[in-house]
């Protein structure tokens, strides 16, 4: 049986939650986790910078709380069609998108390096926003 591309799409969130996750725990041992064979990639060199923090928060520490709403409000629109979950899904997603160009932002032009968790939460949460809307745009 083939997954739909709403199946497909629905791991978006999933994979953002699995990477936040990932950086949190990499963020907590300082750097640790994440791959350093390539020069750019240095996620210790993203977490120390200041703007990482939101009122005191980490962005690791709030990644994963975003994650999880958005992956429950996909869940919720998968499972129940409902107008609902689909206006959350879309608008945790915008929210998203409308932060990530700053975010890499920071990382190319503050921090001069790449963190691979956060570059994975990126794509995931363009791809959700694209998703969200063609479920918008559908509806």
């Amino acid at each position: 049986m083939k997954p739909s591309w709403n199946t497909t799409f629905f791991l978006l969130p999933v994979i953002g939650l699995v990477a936040a996750i990932l950086g949190y725990m990499d963020f907590k041992s300082g750097g640790s986790l994440c791959p350093s064979g390539i020069d750019v990639l240095d996620c210790s060199k993203v977490y120390v910078i200041p703007q990482a923090r939101i009122l005191g928060v980490h962005l690791s520490e709030a990644a994963p709380a975003y994650f999880l709403a958005l992956s429950i409000s996909a869940i919720l629109n998968l499972a129940y069609r409902r107008r609902e979950s689909l206006i959350a899904y879309l608008a945790l997603s915008i929210v998203g998108l409308s932060i990530v160009p700053y975010l890499v932002y920071l990382e190319l032009m503050v921090a001069r390096a790449l963190c691979l968790y956060c570059t994975v939460m990126h794509v995931a949460i363009v791809g959700c926003s694209i998703h969200s809307t063609i479920l918008w745009t559908r509806s």
